[in-house]
């Protein structure tokens, strides 16, 4: 091949061939994140909301004890069996809370497939519960800024801050570092190649129907990022709420976006 020729060959490569290859890396790498293969341990739950839209959360085995010694489930409540995994300790409350409960930089809420957008205008396109998807997403949503927030309080309590100014301070660094996106090829490339869900950036991940969901699990398959998949948008809800009550979150008093026992 001709000098000349040789050059430009590899100017194309370098140029475009290459960074067109690592993307397709990182895409494809997404999926080995969200099936990173057997967990370490895992432990079945039981989410029980009941007509009045108070949720119940506890194993599957004291369900099981519960209603062997004649309980009964209120009639006209939704169940839901869902298995919480550890990929990264063993346990899995351990996994929650240390991975909630970090200061990071900044935190994303992926809110599910470019489709969700479809809810506001037209729902019918919405392969899922337009309704049911959005209670799930304003749980979430809350739920991690609260958390999130009362990091960022933590830190401005140590920097010297009174209560009114630290309270502040966490409100500001929140409203900042928040995002919200949806599951579209370059999330999953930034999800796939790290840059998405790691020890900086905390990622939240809804995985329902209209993004393929085929388990009722929630895991953290790396530091920083925790998914919620769920087989319908109903079960994403309970899952939030579950997550809730197994690392003790307390709503502010003044909350009214979830009942949990």
């Amino acid at each position: 091949m001709e000098p000349k020729k040789l050059a430009v060959a590899l100017v194309v490569l370098f140029v475009v061939v290459a960074p067109l290859a690592y993307i397709g890396y990182g895409y494809s790498s997404y999926s080995k994140v969200l099936n990173p293969g057997k967990p370490v341990n895992g432990i079945d739950y039981v989410v029980v909301k009941t007509p009045a839209g108070k949720f119940y959360s506890m194993t599957l085995k004291e369900f099981q004890d519960y209603l062997g010694e004649g309980g009964k489930v209120p009639e006209g409540s939704s169940v839901y069996k869902v298995k919480v995994e550890s990929y990264i300790t063993g346990s899995p409350v351990v996994d929650l809370n240390t991975t909630l409960r970090s200061l990071y930089d900044s935190y994303t809420i992926v809110l599910g497939d470019p489709s969700v957008k479809n809810c506001k205008d037209n729902p019918d396109l919405y392969m899922g519960s337009c309704t049911l998807r959005t209670a799930a997403v304003m749980e979430v949503a809350a739920f991690v800024s609260n958390i999130f927030s009362t990091m960022y309080y933590l830190k401005g309590i140590a920097m010297g801050y009174n209560n009114t100014t630290a309270r502040e301070y966490a409100y500001n660094e929140t409203l900042k570092r928040s995002r919200k996106s949806y599951l579209d090829f370059w999330t999953k490339f930034e999800i796939g190649r790290g840059s998405l869900g790691n020890a900086d950036n905390l990622a939240v991940l809804l995985i329902g129907p209209a993004e393929g969901g085929t388990e009722n699990r929630v895991f953290v398959p790396r530091k920083g990022l925790l998914v919620f998949e769920g087989t319908s948008d109903e079960v994403l809800r309970a899952e939030v709420v579950l997550v809730e009550n197994l690392i003790n979150f307390q709503w502010p008093t003044n909350s009214t976006v979830s009942s949990t026992s």
